[in-house]
């Protein structure tokens, strides 16, 4: 009976020990990052509306983006005025096959007869600008090259 109570203790103690040891050993985590931040800016030295479109989460694939990109894109209507930049930050696994960004819209009266609207897109990708674009009426920033 000695036997037993004495296996008994020591398993007990062993017990306390590991859990103990877990208890005070800090949290290691070996989990892929959980991505990167890209941050997609739209400016317009114009006043002015815009519709901007950007991609809000990584497709599965590229048939599954061609199939409904909108499962993928965010779509906002943006007041611009005067080059003030207006930024949309996602967290992307990748982002040099996904990240997008366009902006388009016309000059409201009494603007409209100053020609056509200018925008400028800009993509970030964990701080560092990979993509930048100037065009009139509609913009689009692509991190994917070509």
């Amino acid at each position: 009976m000695t036997n037993v109570r004495n296996v008994t203790s020591v398993v007990a103690a062993a017990t306390f020990a590991a859990a103990a040891a877990v208890a005070v050993t800090p949290a290691t985590s070996y989990a892929d990052p959980a991505g990167h931040q890209v941050t997609y800016t739209v400016s317009s030295p114009n006043n002015l509306t815009a519709t901007v479109n950007y991609v809000n989460a990584d497709p599965p694939s590229q048939a599954a983006y061609n199939a409904d990109p909108s499962k993928f894109m965010t779509s906002v209507q943006a007041p611009l005025s005067g080059g003030t930049p207006v930024t949309y930050t996602v967290t992307l696994a990748n982002p040099t096959q996904w990240a997008s960004i366009s902006a388009s819209g016309m000059l409201h009266w009494p603007d409209s007869g100053n020609g056509p609207a200018s925008f400028h897109c800009e993509i970030a990708v964990d701080g560092q600008v990979v993509a930048q674009q100037d065009a009139t009426t509609t913009v689009t920033c692509a991190a994917k090259p070509g």
